[in-house]
């Protein structure tokens, strides 16, 4: 039979070996760092905060556009009313002009 000091010799180089033989694997096979991930809860805030974001954003743009709008047909009625008001002013002094002529054309003759 087996002698139980020499089994006990077997035993401590097999587990010597397999010491051994599990270090090399492990610095060979390196294991790929783990990837935090983020929790479900986080992501769906994430997702409902930028969709907020890009409403609001949307929105900033649509009313400065119809601001802008508004305030280009503004200037073009205020544009309007001066050119017709300097236009009538223009007609006024003409006629002024046109009726002293007149009146001293009158006194000469």
């Amino acid at each position: 039979m087996t002698d139980p000091g020499n089994a006990a010799q077997v035993r401590m180089v097999a587990e010597q070996v397999a010491e051994a033989t599990i270090k090399r694997f492990t610095q060979e096979h390196l294991l790929p760092p783990v990837k935090a991930e983020m929790p479900a809860t986080l992501k769906l805030w994430g997702s409902i905060g930028a969709a907020v974001l890009t409403l609001v954003v949307t929105s900033g743009v649509i009313w400065g556009v119809s601001t802008l709008n508004a305030l280009q047909i503004t200037v073009a009625r205020m544009d309007e009313r001066q050119q017709q008001d300097t236009t009538g002013a223009r007609l006024e002094k003409i006629e002024e002009r046109l009726s002293t002529l007149e009146q001293i054309k009158r006194g000469a003759e």
